[in-house]
C-alpha cells in the first residue's frame, strides 16, 4: 500500500502510538484469549421509573427487567481486568413490537439500539471502551415497552479498517472522481478527514461563517465542504443559489473535497399542484408527513411524482455536468437518512416513508437516471445508514453505493418529549463496528453529519476510524449552533482536532489530488487490494475462480489472455495475496477463500504463517 500523506509536525510519534488499523484487537495488553465471557442479569440492575422485575420460565433465571415509560433506567454494574474495547450483547424481547432505546456506558450516550423481536433473543450492541474495574452499562428509555433478560460482555475482536473497494461503482466514472476515491481509501483507517456543512444561502448568517471561525480558531480550514443541492434543483420555487459555482471554486480553487445532500421539497398537496408552475415554499416541505407525496409513484411513468421528479433529476444533472467539464467529482449523499426513527415506519422524510422497498427502488432508479441516462459519471454515491437491526433492509445494494455514512446527533435528548441538550464527545465505536459488520466491512463508513465530532483521544482510543466527519452548520440559536456552541464542540476541543496529527485539514490534501487514479503503480496513494483479481473494487469468490482460470488456462484468462475478462498487471498484483513476490499459484486462489470464509483476518498471507 502506497499513501501519500502532508502530515502536521510529529505524525511519526502519533502513528507509532495509535494502532487503529489493527486486525483484531481485545483489551489493552490482554489477549482475548486470556479473558472471561462474563453474564450479568438485568433484573439485578439499579432501576428508575415505573418498570421492575418480572417473571417468566423462558428467561434466564426465570426472571427479567421490564422497561416501561419513557423515564425508566436500568444500570448495571460490570467490571473487566483492563482497559479495552469489549463487545456488549443484550438478551431481550421486544413483547409490543420494535422498540428504540439508548445505550449508555459510564455516562455517556454510545447511541440508539433497536430491539424487534418478540421472543427472547440476544442483540449484538458492537464495541464499547470499557476502564480497567468497575463501569456502568446502562438502558435509558426511549420508547420503553421492553424485556430485558441478560448482558454479555467479552473482548471485542474488532474488524480490520480498511477500504475493499477502491474504485467507484460507477465503470465510467471520470479520472479525477477514481483519483478521489483512490485518496479516501488510502487515509481510511489512518486518519480522519475534517469536514464543515455551509448554511443555505439565505440563512441567518454569512456562508462563510463557519469556515472562518474554523481558520480564526485553529488556523485551518476543513478539507471538506457540505453543500445542498435541494432549494437549487426543486421543481416548485427553487432558483440558482450558486450552489455549482462555489463547489467549483472549493475543489478547483482552494483543492478542497466536495460533498452535497439534497433536501428536495415537493408540493404539500399534489392534487392542487401543476407541473411546471412556481409555488411559495411554505407550500411544500420535505417531511413525511406534511405532503402527499408518494414515493412509488416517482418512477411510475405519467404520475404527476413522476415528472415532478423528473424535471428535479434534469436541473440536479445539468448542473452536475457543469461540475463534470470543470474536472470535479462530488461525494453525492441524496436520499439520506431514510429509516429515520427505526423500522418500516420511522422515516422523517418523503423520499422513506413507504417503507425499505419503495425507498431502495427510489435509490436505484435515481442513480440509474443520473449514471447512466444523463451520464452523470463524477459522483461517489454515499449512502446514509443506521446500526438498527432493520437498517439493512434499506441498503440499495453494494452495486449503487460507494460510501456508508452516519448522522451522528447524540448530544441531544428528546426520550423526555422535549430536547436536553448535553455534551457527548463519544466516538460511537459501537455504531462504527456495527455499521460495518451489518455491511460485510464491504463499504468505507463515514460520519457524514455531525453534532460533535468527538476528541482525537477517544477516537483513537476507541478505535473507531470514521473516514470523515462533516459538522453541520450553526442554526442561529443555542440547540442548533452545533459548530459554536460549547454543548456540542468546546474551542479547546475543536483547536485539539483541527490541530492533530490525527485530522486532515485543506491545507493537507495533496495537491495532485485530482490528478491520480487507482490502479496505476507509479501513483504515490495508490492501494493495492489483496485478492481482487478481477479489479472490481471488491475481494469475492469471482478472484478466487479467475486466478485457477489464469493458471489453468492462461492463453485466456492470463495476463495476455484473450478473454476481455482476462488477468491484467494490477489484478495479477493484486491477487499474488499468499507469500507476495511469488509467482500465481492455487495457494492465492485458497487464500482468498480462507479470506472469505474468516479463516484468516487480513491480506497478505505469508508462507510462513
Amino acid at each position: 500500500m502506497y499513501l501519500k500523506m502532508i502530515k502536521k509536525a510529529g505524525a511519526s510519534v502519533l502513528a507509532a502510538a495509535i494502532t487503529l488499523n489493527g486486525a483484531v484487537v481485545g483489551a489493552a495488553g490482554v489477549s482475548a484469549a486470556d479473558q472471561e465471557v462474563t453474564r450479568y442479569e438485568w433484573e439485578d440492575a439499579e432501576f428508575t421509573g415505573t418498570g421492575g422485575v418480572k417473571e417468566d420460565k423462558d428467561a434466564s433465571g426465570g426472571k427479567y427487567f421490564y422497561l416501561e415509560s419513557n423515564s425508566d433506567t436500568a444500570t448495571l454494574k460490570v467490571t473487566v481486568p483492563s482497559t479495552g474495547m469489549y463487545k456488549l450483547t443484550i438478551g431481550y424481547n421486544a413483547a409490543f413490537g420494535e422498540k428504540i432505546q439508548n445505550l449508555y456506558v459510564n455516562g455517556v450516550d454510545q447511541g440508539q439500539l433497536s430491539f424487534t423481536s418478540k421472543t427472547w433473543t440476544e442483540l449484538n450492541c458492537g464495541a464499547v471502551k470499557l476502564n480497567e474495574g468497575e463501569n456502568e452499562v446502562m438502558i435509558k428509555s426511549s420508547w420503553g415497552w421492553t424485556n430485558f433478560d441478560y448482558l454479555i460482555v467479552e473482548p471485542a475482536q474488532l474488524g480490520k479498517i480498511e477500504a475493499k473497494q477502491t474504485t467507484p461503482v460507477d465503470k465510467l466514472a471520470t479520472k479525477e472522481t477514481k483519483s478521489l476515491m483512490s485518496y479516501l481509501a488510502g487515509v481510511y483507517g489512518k486518519n480522519i478527514i475534517s469536514g464543515q456543512q455551509e448554511i443555505y444561502k439565505y440563512g441567518p448568517h454569512d456562508m462563510e461563517y463557519e469556515f472562518e471561525y474554523l481558520n480564526d480558531t485553529t488556523g485551518h480550514y476543513p478539507a471538506i465542504r457540505g453543500f445542498d443541492y435541494g432549494n437549487f434543483t426543486c421543481p416548485a420555487f427553487g432558483s440558482d443559489d450558486g450552489s455549482t459555482e462555489r463547489v467549483i471554486s472549493w475543489v478547483k480553487e482552494k483543492n478542497g473535497i466536495a460533498t452535497s445532500s439534497w433536501h428536495l421539497n415537493v408540493p404539500n398537496k399534489m392534487e392542487d399542484f401543476t407541473i411546471g408552475s412556481k409555488i411559495d415554499w411554505s407550500a411544500t416541505s420535505y417531511t413525511a408527513k406534511d405532503n402527499d407525496f408518494m414515493p412509488s409513484k416517482v418512477y411510475v411513468e405519467g404520475t404527476k411524482e413522476n415528472q415532478y421528479y423528473e424535471q428535479a433529476l434534469k436541473t440536479l444533472a445539468a448542473e452536475f455536468k457543469k461540475l463534470e467539464e470543470a474536472g470535479v467529482p462530488l461525494i453525492w449523499r441524496p436520499l439520506h437518512e431514510a429509516e429515520g426513527g427505526g423500522g418500516e415506519n420511522g422515516s422523517w422524510f418523503w423520499w422513506g416513508k413507504e417503507g425499505s422497498e419503495v425507498y431502495k427502488k427510489l435509490w436505484r432508479y435515481t442513480y440509474d437516471k443520473l449514471v447512466n441516462e444523463y451520464g452523470c459519471h463524477n459522483l461517489i454515491w454515499e449512502w446514509n445508514s443506521y446500526n438498527y437491526e432493520t437498517s439493512a433492509n434499506w441498503y440499495p445494494g453494494d452495486e449503487y453505493v460507494d460510501i456508508i455514512g452516519y448522522d451522528k446527533y447524540n448530544c441531544t435528548d428528546w426520550s423526555s418529549g422535549s430536547a436536553v441538550l448535553k455534551h457527548n464527545d463519544s466516538a460511537i465505536s459501537s455504531t462504527f463496528y456495527g455499521i460495518m459488520e451489518k455491511y460485510d466491512h464491504q463499504k468505507m463508513v463515514s460520519m457524514a453529519e455531525n453534532d460533535c465530532f468527538s476528541t482525537v483521544d477517544n477516537l483513537t482510543a476507541e478505535k473507531a476510524g470514521w473516514l470523515y466527519f462533516c459538522t453541520w452548520y450553526d442554526g442561529g440559536s443555542a440547540d442548533n449552533n452545533f459548530l459554536t456552541n460549547p454543548v456540542f464542540n468546546t474551542k479547546e476541543d475543536t483547536i485539539a482536532m483541527y490541530q492533530s496529527d490525527y485530522c486532515i485539514t485543506l491545507d493537507e490534501l495533496p495537491k495532485d489530488l485530482y490528478s491520480k487514479e487507482s490502479g496505476n503503480d507509479e501513483d504515490e496513494y495508490t492501494v493495492t487490494l489483496w485478492g481482487d483479481a478481477d479489479c472490481d473494487g471488491f475481494v469475492k469468490m469471482n478472484d478466487a475462480v479467475l486466478v485457477m482460470q489464469s493458471i489453468s488456462n492462461g492463453d485466456r484468462f492470463g495476463l495476455e489472455g484473450t478473454d476481455e475478462h482476462h488477468l491484467t498487471p494490477q489484478g495479477a498484483a493484486n491477487a499474488d495475496c499468499y507469500d507476495p513476490g511469488s509467482k500465481i499459484t492455487p495457494m492465492d486462489a485458497n487464500s482468498i477463500q480462507k479470506f472469505l470464509l474468516n479463516q484468516i483476518s487480513e491480506f497478505p498471507e505469508k508462507a510462513s504463517e
